[in-house]
């Protein structure tokens, strides 16, 4: 076949294939066009899954008469020229693509009118072929109505899901839009039936409670952005106690566009690391402000992702304010809340000041290298069988109410009472808990409590295994565990750390466990802190041991002094809150 030109229809319907991939591409940049025009509210009509048709009705600055056809003509834009800077782009849309793709593979009708005009306008172009504008009345704004989408292009159309399945990913995009810009009333409407109404006030919120449930919206936990930065991270987190199973739920909008970057959304997930157990993620909507010559909008034909110049700096931003946040407002897991309470729950079931909480007697909890431990952490001796306590000297973080222990259930729970109810701690996480704070400390300041071995072991390591070994020896011997090579893919256990000599493990057994829990770690950037955790969990008192009295108050009081007292390493709950409200209603007492 010799070189040739294609035809303009052809070049069209190619172009169309890079911009318009189904009716959910179609919604989007309707939609776009409608947010840069200035609309106030947008209404969506999809029928037949948007094959059939697509309509997006707004109340924006609309298009001149004498320029509505030319919209249509590809690489037509009145958002940027010849003296635009590209690294400066501030609307949703500037390549002049969309209308000309949509049109090129459906029935078009596009009526605008402008604030100050007389009257309106009417264009229609059909699968390529334009019939001439005409005056119509119509109101302030415009309307595109698409029909018959893809009907010219049998490829692409066998390629679309069913219309259930194409609705879905519109009701996904209008939805993500709308958390995008609360400031702007969406309405969806599928089939003839209301999906989405969104009322526009600009508070996030109100748009996370239409898609949501008001019982999730009342729970989302606010971000403080810097206002004297030029890089901003606002927006609402879940709680550690509203997670879902996959990564749909986070929304990330930069400058008031609606984006994916993996890179964003990992700092997110990671900022939720010993909050959330693995494979569950947080609902999160956050707004992300940025000089726009620092973004990046050129890169995908859809407009679906941006590239920051400063990408390391932005995941810092958001990864440090959603771990403040947490860190700062997440609750203690409720059982059963009444719908609408108040999931932080009222001051009294939040820590008091110090003058405000009764100090337990002091008590000895045995930690991992056989010394005791008191609650307020120090090391004391046995002394005619009686632990001697120092006086306690920390100021008590306000993250945990005052907990007065009554029992243990199953040698596994241990039942306290609190202010506002009961709560059941999980001894086996609270201690896990506890320890892992310790040994993190010990890493970090390379002061790793080490228990020699009377004998060294030798042990015969599988290759990923051994893999895993040579590639962390620094992060395992830092750790505490001493090794060296012994063969081709033997080494000779010397050391391992003191939590774990105590906890009745041999050392082979400590050290292959540790290599299968953390061998993922490697994929996510996570490997130090999986290694800590599992030693934590190794070394941690384990469900079915009865534990007495004092030792649980000396565990509640060494888990109120932790930073992140409320949830395990792998982010299980410490404990679960049983409110006097919930035990009322539950014997008919309220």
């Amino acid at each position: 076949m010799p070189i040739h030109v294609l035809s303009n229809s052809l070049a069209s319907r190619i172009a169309a294939g890079e911009v318009i991939e189904r009716p959910a591409s179609v919604v989007k940049e309707l939609v776009e066009n409608s947010l840069d025009a200035a609309a106030t509210r947008i209404d969506i009509t999809v029928e037949g899954g948007g094959l059939r048709l697509i309509r997006v009705v707004d109340n924006g600055s609309g298009i001149p008469r004498d320029e509505i056809s030319l919209a249509f003509e590809r690489f037509a834009t009145s958002k940027i020229d010849e003296d635009s800077d590209l690294d400066d782009i501030k609307s949703m849309g500037f390549r002049g693509e969309a209308l000309p793709s949509i049109a090129s593979v459906a029935h078009v009708e596009a009526v605008s009118r402008q604030p100050d005009a007389e009257a309106g306008a009417k264009f229609e172009i059909r699968f390529g072929e334009a019939q001439p504008a005409s005056p119509a009345g119509a109101p302030v704004g415009t309307s595109m109505s698409v029909e018959h989408l893809f009907r010219n292009v049998p490829a692409r159309l066998k390629f679309t899901s069913s219309p259930t399945g194409e609705s879905t990913r519109i009701h996904e995009v209008i939805s993500g839009l709308a958390l995008a810009r609360p400031e702007v009333a969406f309405s969806l409407t599928i089939d003839g039936k209301s999906r989405l109404s969104t009322p526009g006030n600009g508070d996030p919120r109100e748009v996370i409670a239409a898609l949501y449930g008001r019982d999730v919206a009342s729970a989302m936990i606010p971000l403080a952005p810097d206002d004297s930065s030029p890089f901003r991270a606002s927006g609402l987190v879940s709680s550690p106690s509203t997670s879902r199973g996959n990564r749909r739920y986070i929304t990330l909008a930069v400058n008031g566009r609606l984006v994916q970057n993996r890179r964003i959304s990992f700092a997110i997930e990671q900022a939720y690391h010993g909050y959330l157990p693995e494979r569950r993620f947080p609902i999160a909507v956050v707004y992300i402000e940025a000089p726009f010559e620092d973004i990046d909008v050129n890169v995908h034909p859809a407009k679906a992702e941006v590239r920051f110049l400063r990408e390391q700096l932005i995941f810092g931003l958001v990864q440090q304010t959603v771990r403040a946040a947490l860190a700062e407002m997440a609750p203690v897991h409720r059982v059963a809340p009444h719908p609408g309470q108040n999931q932080q729950g009222s001051p009294n079931e939040q820590a008091g000041t110090v003058g405000e909480r009764r100090l337990f007697e002091e008590a000895a909890w045995p930690t991992a290298n056989g010394a005791t431990a008191t609650a307020n952490g120090t090391d004391s001796t046995a002394q005619n069988g009686e632990n001697e306590a120092a006086p306690h000297q920390n100021t008590y973080r306000d993250v945990l109410p005052v907990l007065r222990v009554i029992g243990q259930s199953q040698d596994t729970y241990i039942i306290a009472e609190g202010p506002d109810g009961l709560y059941l701690i999980d001894q086996h996480a609270a201690h896990e808990r506890v320890l892992y704070e310790r040994v993190t400390k010990q890493f970090a300041d390379h002061a790793a409590e080490v228990q020699p071995l009377l004998e060294p072991e030798t042990i015969e390591l599988s290759p990923p295994h051994f893999t895993e070994l040579v590639a962390h020896a620094d992060d395992l011997a830092a750790a505490g565990f001493t090794t060296e090579p012994f063969g081709d893919r033997a080494v000779l256990l010397r050391a391992v750390p003191s939590m774990l000599a105590t906890s009745g493990r041999s050392g082979r057994e400590a050290l292959i466990g540790l290599l299968d829990g953390v061998a993922e770690g490697r994929q996510t950037g996570w490997w130090a802190e999986r290694m800590l955790a599992t030693i934590a969990c190794h070394s941690a008192i384990r469900a079915g041991r009865t534990v007495k009295t004092d030792e649980a108050r000396a565990l509640i009081r060494q888990l109120e002094e932790c930073e992140q007292p409320r949830t395990c390493p792998h982010g299980r709950p410490t404990m679960v809150h049983l409110t006097t409200g919930t035990l009322e209603r539950e014997f008919g007492r309220r």
